[in-house]
């Protein structure tokens, strides 16, 4: 019971000692000494439903009749009303003096067990000291501020730490995709290969345009080994407007480069004509033959997602995208795929 240590017995108005007897009322939970709460019968709190207290129709005799002002030894007139002591003791509260009726076992005014004198304005202060001494002894298990700033500290470094460690969004975000695609998951790396692909033509197709500044990409598809890929590519023209093309770009294995093959303002094939002359005809023969490829790669290529699409447009907002090269592992691509041709 040494959690009750230093706490009033508020029968005896004694602090409970460390090795004392202790008796904790079940219901308020308010501790006494073992044999204050034996000689008290029960719990000496006011209003708690275990304190012990005569049977209904009498009061403790040394109160007044009348009010039921508590009566010292030798007191033989109520001091707060006159009434004689030992006068008919009338049915009243032995706290507030007040009138009862029958069958009454709390006061109605105050909420008093009829038959209980309190002493009410000590069992306050009563109340208030323990709840101190709870407080000091609920301090002792505080633990020192030192100790928790110190942890507020790990936890932020620790915080920090895995902040500034790199991440494959970190490392695409400023175009270093050799290093995204060195910590990537296996299951990742395809994704940073195709960004990183896309990334590089981008910039080449930035650099055609007539308004180098207007480039958005829209959408982009890449092939399988990495061979052939599509832009769909948003720009200024000659006279300002926003027009939309498709580039089709094929890697060239010895230069190690991709290279633009032509351009296109959509997906119909060019229609022949009987007074297309040679180069013409030659030239519309070839727009066919790499319109069909286009097509291919756009219906069973890689789309690039939308967050890699957004990603590409913001490296070129930040200039960071001339800067991108392609990194080794596409190049390997390349160079199996045409050993195995």
């Amino acid at each position: 019971m040494s959690e009750f240590t230093g706490k009033v017995c508020p029968f005896c108005k004694a602090p409970i000692g460390e090795n004392d007897d202790v008796v904790v009322c079940q219901v308020c939970g308010m501790p006494h000494h073992k044999g204050c709460w034996d000689e008290n019968k029960g719990c000496t709190t006011f209003g708690c439903s275990e304190q012990h207290y005569e049977p209904h129709g009498t009061n403790i005799s040394d109160v007044c009749a009348k009010c039921g002002t508590p009566l010292g030894d030798g007191q033989d007139f109520c001091s707060k009303c006159g009434t004689r002591k030992g006068a008919p003791a009338a049915n009243v509260c032995g706290k507030c003096g007040a009138t009862l009726q029958d069958g009454q076992e709390f006061c109605p005014k105050c909420g008093q067990k009829v038959g209980l004198v309190v002493d009410s304005a000590f069992a306050v202060k009563v109340g208030q000291f323990n709840t101190g001494v709870a407080k000091k002894n609920k301090k002792k298990m505080i633990i020192p501020i030192a100790i928790v700033v110190g942890l507020a500290i790990v936890i932020a470094a620790i915080v920090g730490i895995v902040k500034a460690l790199p991440t494959v969004e970190k490392m695409v975000a400023v175009g270093n995709y050799e290093k995204a695609y060195d910590i990537a998951k296996d299951v990742d790396k395809d994704t940073v290969m195709q960004e990183n692909a896309i990334a590089v033509v981008c910039a080449l197709s930035a650099d055609a345009l007539k308004d180098r500044s207007s480039f958005e990409l829209r959408d982009a598809y890449i092939n399988d080994d990495y061979s052939k890929i599509v832009l769909q590519v948003a720009g200024k023209n000659s006279y300002g407007g926003i027009v939309t093309n498709y580039w089709y770009y094929t890697y060239d294995t010895d230069d190690k480069e991709f290279q633009l093959w032509t351009t296109y303002s959509d997906l119909e094939k060019e229609e022949y004509s009987k007074y297309d002359d040679t180069d013409e005809f030659l030239e519309k023969m070839l727009k066919n033959m790499g319109l069909d490829n286009v097509k291919t790669v756009i219906r069973s290529g890689h789309k690039l997602s939308k967050n890699s699409v957004k990603n590409i447009n913001n490296l070129f907002t930040e200039e960071l995208l001339d800067s991108v090269d392609l990194i080794d592992a596409v190049i390997d691509v390349e160079r199996k795929s045409t050993s195995s041709d």
